[in-house]
């Protein structure tokens, strides 16, 4: 399952109150209007996965408890035909396979589930790797058909991560992690990319207590697409972690206990030759991700942030159709580096039994 999971999980419920949308100089409407067909359609492609996964399912109006209702009946749809085409390329296209009884996460919602897999892993006929920069149509039902439903998205360039991030060479033919300083502001960049394409950031530190592994996330973002505390010119975007600021969010996962050593992995953080870079301690790592525009005004509109339903939105849906359907087909692409912390970032932390650098204080 991919690293947007999530958000997958999280978002793919499309709340009835999209039916409510009315224009704001409107005072009466029927909250139960006569039933009709209504599509929830959720995708999100990311060519760094070798599958991707739509969820279909019927958008609800019930005079009931709506949680209840949802927590009764498998909303989701089956036999449907879905196919992904790449719109440069037509001869390139996918069918989706049906996977019935999909896991979910716990929850109150009817843990039944169906989704719809294509294959992109490039290991056999039909299932070619996704393209950065391509873009793609997603398509359910036949175009002829009552309930056919389109959306395309293009898929965002990789956002390359500059700085001072990168393997560096050590004696000899050696390449090892970069270290860093995280006791003090550090700026993390990478290359900037279409104006309407925004990140997220993320930062993962997969550290042991006595032993049993553990993974935290700090993150992630808001979504921006502009510097935020520092500049890097017009050619990156920046971010900057004020001082200790990753630090004390992973303490709170690192309580000062006596009974527990914490550690994480540093040892042979450097290796002979490039091709054994994947030989080196994944431990610390920092990831952009990018999100393109429709996803993007998507996760915008859905924030409970916007509560006034007759308010100026974003665009909502990029589906379109011979039904009415609501959601999303998006795309994200992201960037990762791995990193290890410096003496005082790590004794901070008490990680690995460092004693604290003289001058090294919270």
């Amino acid at each position: 399952m991919n690293r947007f999971k999530k958000r997958f999980n999280l978002l793919w419920v499309l709340l009835p109150v999209l039916s409510l949308l009315v224009p704001a100089c409107s005072t009466e409407f029927e909250v139960y209007a006569p039933d009709q067909e209504i599509r929830a359609v959720y995708c999100i492609l990311n060519p760094q996965d070798s599958a991707q996964y739509v969820r279909i399912a019927r958008a609800f109006q019930v005079e009931g408890d709506a949680v209840v209702f949802a927590a009764e009946n498998d909303l989701s749809l089956q036999s449907l035909n879905v196919r992904l085409t790449s719109v440069s390329d037509p001869d390139k296209s996918w069918v989706a396979d049906q996977v019935d009884d999909f896991p979910k996460e716990e929850g109150e919602f009817n843990p039944r589930h169906t989704v719809y897999r294509f294959n992109t892993d490039g290991m056999g006929a039909g299932r070619d790797t996704l393209i950065p920069g391509e873009r793609y149509r997603l398509e359910v039902g036949a175009s002829d058909a009552d309930d056919y439903v389109t959306g395309e998205t293009t898929i965002p360039p990789r956002p390359r991560i500059r700085g001072d991030l990168q393997v560096v060479a050590g004696a000899g033919e050696f390449r090892c992690l970069p270290r860093i300083v995280l006791d003090r502001r550090y700026n993390f960049f990478w290359q900037k990319l279409d104006e309407n394409i925004n990140y997220e950031v993320r930062v993962y530190l997969k550290f042991a207590a006595n032993g049993e592994e553990q993974t935290v996330v700090w993150g992630p973002t808001d979504l921006f697409n502009t510097n935020r505390r520092c500049n890097e010119g017009s050619g990156a975007v920046c971010y900057q972690f004020g001082e200790k600021e990753l630090l004390r969010y992973w303490s709170i996962f690192m309580p000062v206990n006596p009974q527990v050593r914490y550690t994480y992995n540093t040892t042979d953080s450097c290796v002979a030759n490039l091709s054994l870079l994947d030989n080196l301690p994944e431990s610390l790592w920092f990831e952009v991700t990018a999100v393109d525009e429709y996803l993007s005004n998507y996760m915008r509109v859905n924030d409970p942030q916007f509560l006034d339903l007759s308010g100026t939105k974003p665009e909502y849906t990029n589906l379109r159709g011979n039904i009415e359907a609501v959601g999303v087909f998006g795309s994200v692409h992201a960037d990762l580096r791995y990193a290890i912390m410096r003496e005082c970032s790590e004794a901070l932390l008490g990680l690995n039994g460092r004693v604290l650098p003289q001058g090294c204080e919270w």
